[in-house]
């Protein structure tokens, strides 16, 4: 486009010239005239004409040469402004499809993220219902268990954690029943003396039965083994449980003992395996099964 450009204004400057050079050249003819005229009878002058000056006329590439300065001019730089909008557009176009881009991935993330949540939360609510329903289904059902009022109130304390009533009977053994009798006997090791000592410094009595010494008598097996670890406990080894059958003669003779009938409300597999270990010393636990 330069050299097209220079073309056309060299073409201006010559048309120009030649314009000029023409119309000096008319000048100077005009001026040597009178030169010419010496020796001949002076004329009136007369009076040139006006001078009438024309436009040189200009081939038609000349006429074209100034449009198609202007037009390649114009074209170039409509070009240049062109390509400047297109690549504006275009790096808009990119920047906004970036932008939509990383809002629709935004998106995308916050969607995924709300959904591993809600999950989350229905995986727990799931859990908390079957959970639910598994205790809501766990199979409880009442327990009974009858021991000696004494042997009782000895637990009572530790069945508390257990709901439970507990109702007391008397049972009357006629004279003529076999009657059983637990006797808690210590060896006495060759000196009965100060074993009975022994014994009367810890709050225990005793007296001399068949060779050893006796620490008392009970009426069930249970309480003997009551008897014994208190024996223990304050260092008494050595012990053992001598059973045996008292029968009565008349019926005047006859014992009246009181026991406990305990039961339990909704007992369920785990509670009953608990109170199970507490009074087994004392009797075992009869559970209903469940319905």
């Amino acid at each position: 486009m330069k050299w097209l450009f220079a073309v056309l204004v060299a073409l201006n400057v010559i048309v120009f010239g030649g314009m000029v050079a023409s119309r000096v050249v008319e000048k100077q003819k005009n001026a040597a005239a009178p030169a010419q005229s010496v020796g001949v009878p002076q004329q009136q002058p007369v009076p040139a004409p006006a001078e009438i000056l024309h436009p040189v006329p200009v081939s038609a590439p000349e006429r074209e040469a100034a449009p198609i300065q202007v037009s390649a001019a114009s074209e170039s730089e409509s070009d240049e402004s062109r390509l400047m909008r297109e690549k504006a557009e275009r790096e808009a176009k990119e920047k906004e499809a970036k932008e939509l881009e990383a809002k629709a991935q935004k998106e995308r993330e916050e969607k995924a993220k709300r959904e591993q949540l809600e999950k989350a939360k229905r995986e727990q609510e799931r859990q908390k219902a079957a959970e639910a329903k598994k205790e809501n289904n766990l199979c409880t059902s009442p327990a009974s268990l009858t021991l000696e009022e004494d042997d009782y109130h000895r637990i009572k304390g530790l069945l508390r954690q257990w709901p439970h009533a507990a109702s007391r009977t008397v049972e009357k053994r006629d004279a003529g029943q076999v009657q059983k009798t637990y006797r808690v006997l210590i060896s006495a090791d060759g000196d009965a003396a100060a074993m009975l000592d022994s014994l009367a410094a810890k709050g225990f009595s005793g007296s001399i039965y068949e060779g050893g010494i006796s620490v008392g008598v009970t009426h069930s097996r249970s309480a003997a083994q009551v008897l014994i670890s208190r024996l223990a406990s304050a260092g008494f080894g050595g012990t053992r449980i001598h059973e045996q059958e008292d029968r009565g003669a008349s019926p005047e003779g006859g014992l009246s003992v009181a026991k406990m009938q305990v039961t339990f409300m909704d007992v369920d597999d785990k509670s009953a395996q608990e109170i199970q270990k507490v009074v087994s010393r004392y009797g075992k636990l009869n559970r209903r099964p469940c319905r």
